[in-house]
């Protein structure tokens, strides 16, 4: 005669009241990356101090290079650190970051950027419009325009906002004997100077990958996300007074817009 065979079914656990849901445990990355956030914070990583290398970061924490290089990304990203190939990870600043935020509701709201901002040019010269740079901007062919590279801060920070290059028209390049190496924006020379007032401004915005010599003056990562800028000033009478071209880090900037319904 066959044996009957008693079938348990698992038993049901009820949820204790009040009992939060069990939630994972944060990644390595973030806790080693939080854990140098505060060091640098108590000062124990100041600012112009070099960060413990990969391979220490490993041994101290127990953990493996992808993880120490993931968690020096993080604190990258915020702002804290810069990373450069042999000369390894410094302390840029204490406090995490916030990206800076351009809201524009109006002409003057975009004009007061370069107001807000400072420019340190490094290079200064001229440039003849080739047919390359003719397709994309409306300067005449063969014309050559004052030129200018430089890195846009904020002037209560260190970190730069972007790298920008400046065309300004041949009619005002006198502009070039009033530039210092530290430039307030170059509008307000042309406009101080020559009795014309910005009256429009085009903007075109892309996202582009961030180069390799850009990078490096920004201090940040080649071929990561960036946004680039590309401002034409325009005075009443339709002429072009001046272009900025300028390449922000993905990380470092975000735009906003308020648009307001007429009528």
């Amino acid at each position: 005669m066959a044996r009957k065979t008693a079938r348990h079914s698992p038993a049901k656990t009820k949820p204790r009241k009040g009992a939060p849901p069990r939630l994972p445990a944060e990644p390595r990355y973030v806790t080693v990356a939080n854990a140098l956030m505060a060091a640098i914070a108590a000062g124990r990583h100041p600012v112009g101090s070099t960060l413990p290398t990969e391979h220490e970061l490993c041994e101290r924490y127990g953990i493996s290079r992808f993880t120490a290089r993931e968690a020096l990304r993080q604190l990258r990203d915020a702002g804290l650190v810069t990373r450069r190939p042999r000369a390894g990870t410094t302390v840029v600043a204490t406090q995490r970051r916030v990206p800076y935020t351009q809201t524009l509701g109006s002409l003057d709201a975009l004009l007061q950027y370069a107001t807000d901002t400072e420019l340190r040019l490094v290079y200064t010269g001229t440039i003849e419009v080739d047919r390359a740079l003719a397709r994309e901007i409306p300067m005449g062919l063969g014309q050559r325009w004052l030129f200018g590279i430089g890195i846009r801060y904020r002037r209560d920070d260190e970190v730069p906002v972007c790298l920008t290059r400046v065309y300004v028209n041949p009619d005002f390049d006198d502009v070039a004997r009033r530039l210092s190496n530290r430039a307030d924006a170059i509008y307000k020379l042309i406009e101080e100077h020559h009795g014309v007032s910005v009256a429009r401004v085009e903007q075109r915005i892309f996202a582009v990958p961030l180069g390799r010599d850009e990078a490096l003056h920004l201090k940040a990562k080649a071929s990561g996300p960036a946004l680039r800028t590309l401002r034409l000033y325009y005075d009443s009478d339709d002429r072009l007074l001046e272009v900025s071209d300028s390449i922000h880090p993905g990380e470092r900037f975000s735009y906003a817009m308020t648009i307001n319904r007429s009528g």
